[in-house]
């Protein structure tokens, strides 16, 4: 009895290890396949660093012909330095389009910031000449709406940003436009105004 006992159970743990042994035999083939997928991924990333880094350098190309141009970026800059906003990020081309609904016909010029640092929502900085009065004032609109949506998101969950959105407005200059969704909003728009004069 013992006999027969003692017997399956050492049958039982040959096949365990039979299974076992075949089982790491097949694991080192998809092993080695996962480690070349990994260093490939690994590749991937940094391809797309190098790509991302490019549109930050045509950000900073695109920010240095507004300054030239319009003088929007220098103004941009002086508005982030003196409210000493240390986290600002240029606002892109894209984010122009995507985010404001501008269209680029639009647009002579344009320069802006976003910044984490103002709460639940963060801080938006977006100076425009527009190549029009009409244009202007499209563009006015779109940033009318930009504030809408965020007053409108802000209302279920954060009233400082709903009291923010619903304090800013849309500050235009002839052809020149600002949205300042901000708390330095009013120290933004004498900026804004003075610099343009």
């Amino acid at each position: 009895m013992k006999m027969k006992r003692i017997l399956s159970i050492t049958v039982v743990l040959l096949l365990l290890m039979l299974a076992l042994a075949a089982c790491g035999g097949n694991s080192e083939e998809p092993a080695e396949t996962e480690s070349t997928e990994v260093t490939e991924t690994t590749e991937e990333p940094a391809e797309t660093t190098e790509e991302t880094a490019e549109p930050a350098e045509e950000v900073e190309e695109a920010a240095e012909t507004v300054a030239e141009t319009s003088d929007l970026m220098a103004l941009a800059n002086q508005m982030i330095q003196e409210a000493g906003i240390t986290d600002a990020i240029p606002v892109s081309a894209e984010a122009l389009t995507n985010v404001y609904g501008l269209d680029p016909a639009q647009i002579v010029a344009a320069a802006g910031y976003n910044a984490a640092s103002g709460g639940a929502f963060p801080q938006e900085i977006v100076l425009v000449q527009a190549s029009s009065a009409d244009n202007a004032a499209a563009v006015a609109q779109a940033f009318t709406n930009r504030l809408s949506d965020i007053a409108a998101q802000a209302e279920s969950y954060d009233p400082d940003s709903l009291a923010l959105a619903q304090k800013c407005s849309v500050v235009t200059n002839g052809d020149y436009v600002g949205l300042f969704f901000s708390e330095h909003y009013d120290q933004f728009v004498d900026l804004f105004q003075n610099g343009l004069n």
